[in-house]
């Protein structure tokens, strides 16, 4: 019991420092403020009141100009010694120094934060590298995702409103252990949907303290029922089989990874690779609930209520080779995708806002795990803008997974 709660205070303090790393990355790449080197990730604070510089002139009227006229020529006296100050100090020269120290405090703190960044994508290399040279085997694995013929379906997702309040985390928000699971690789099959689901169960796991991690082998044959007596060849799935699959199930009937291992490589002609091996029969999770989501409203309130969101969408050429931040704009920057382009599954585990310079991008972006490994993006994790989302997502309703129970 002892060794089970050091592992789990060891990950812990693993997730902290990577989704530190990775927030700070992305803050960075959007181009806001720096943030401050500690563990709530806040920017470095305002500039006081006392301290700002007037950045407009405002309109003044005939009565406001004469005190601005007062006011300048006492300022000019004082400065000259030529009438006594009742301040201990001369408040005008505290406001230069005020503000001078606030600028090497930023400065100071952006240059700590590009370093700490650097050394974060020095880490990363190696697996970024190595990304690069398989992105043929990943566009390769794409496929058209399957549709379920929801009533509920739209193909655009419309932005947040302009008066929308981004109430949870004003700055960012994370959902509850998002960072407790390891980024991972589907390798040459196109799993990513089994992926996306078995991680948005594995985090909600996680939520209740349990450590166990799902059989993604396990999930795309539940994902695939046409697939499950007899051998297939037709790429892809989509998690919404498996998960309602799993609610009419008896019991537990989600394996864990151990039990129901993922093969990484493709067996031609049979998608599923059956027959599963004994263990795959070994139910160790259930999952309970989960709720369809059409609008930007409700994946908004899905990601704010701790509930991990599967999303479908075709890929632009931007998606492939991100540093971390893909948006619309950059999606067309090489011509638009080709309109035959296949589909892709990957989850969304919080949000961020987008800084003025990109609010034609909408309020925010959302913050998404690929299973891609860590070469993808950054460090795995990338932030993709409303507008992005909302141009290239599939028919497929989202999904947000709401409830999961193990043994």
């Amino acid at each position: 019991m002892k060794n089970l709660l050091l592992i789990f205070i060891l990950c812990t303090s693993i997730s902290a420092s990577e989704e530190k790393e990775v927030i700070a990355t992305l803050w960075h790449e959007l181009g806001h403020p720096p943030i401050k080197q500690n563990s709530s990730l806040k920017k470095v604070d305002k500039v006081p009141s006392i301290f700002k510089e007037k950045s407009q002139k405002k309109e003044l009227s005939p009565g406001q100009r004469k005190i601005e006229e007062i006011k300048a020529r006492n300022r000019k006296l004082i400065r000259e010694k030529k009438v006594e100050s009742h301040a201990s100090t001369n408040i005008y020269d505290q406001k230069r120094e005020g503000l001078s120290r606030y600028k090497k405090i930023i400065e100071k703190t952006l240059t700590e934060q590009k370093n700490e960044i650097e050394k974060t994508r020095a880490r990363w290399k190696e697996s970024r590298r190595t990304f690069l040279k398989n992105i043929p085997t990943y566009k390769k694995n794409t496929f058209e995702i399957q549709s379920v013929n929801s009533k509920s379906s739209q193909k655009e997702l419309k932005l947040l409103p302009e008066n929308q309040s981004l109430n949870k985390g004003s700055d960012y928000y994370v959902i509850k252990n998002a960072f407790n699971i390891n980024v991972k690789d589907q390798g040459k099959r196109p799993t990513c949907s089994a992926f996306a689901g078995a991680s948005a169960i594995e985090i909600l796991l996680r939520q209740s303290k349990s450590s166990i991690s799902v059989s993604e082998q396990y999930l795309y044959w539940s994902s695939k029922p046409y697939c499950q007596k007899s051998p297939c060849s037709k790429k892809g799935s989509w998690i919404s089989f498996a998960y309602d699959k799993s609610i009419s199930a008896q019991g537990f009937d989600i394996p864990n990874s151990v039990d129901c291992p993922y093969n990484a490589k493709s067996e031609p002609g049979n998608e599923t690779q059956i027959p599963l091996i004994n263990g795959c029969r070994n139910g160790k999770v259930k999952v309970d609930r989960y709720k369809k989501v059409n609008s930007s409203i409700e994946l908004y309130n899905s990601l704010n209520s701790n509930h991990p969101v599967i999303i479908g969408v075709k890929l632009s050429p931007n998606f492939y080779t991100t540093n971390g931040i893909i948006t619309y704009q950059d999606s067309l920057v090489n011509g638009k995708m080709d309109q035959h382009a296949n589909g892709h599954a990957l989850l969304l585990i919080g949000h961020m806002k987008l800084p003025k310079k990109l609010r034609s991008e909408g309020k925010l972006c959302y913050l998404a795990v690929n299973s891609w490994t860590k070469g993808w993006g950054a460090g795995g994790y990338a932030c993709i803008t409303e507008k992005w989302l909302s141009k290239y997502k599939v028919a497929n309703p989202f999904m947000a997974l709401t409830k999961v129970r193990s043994i």
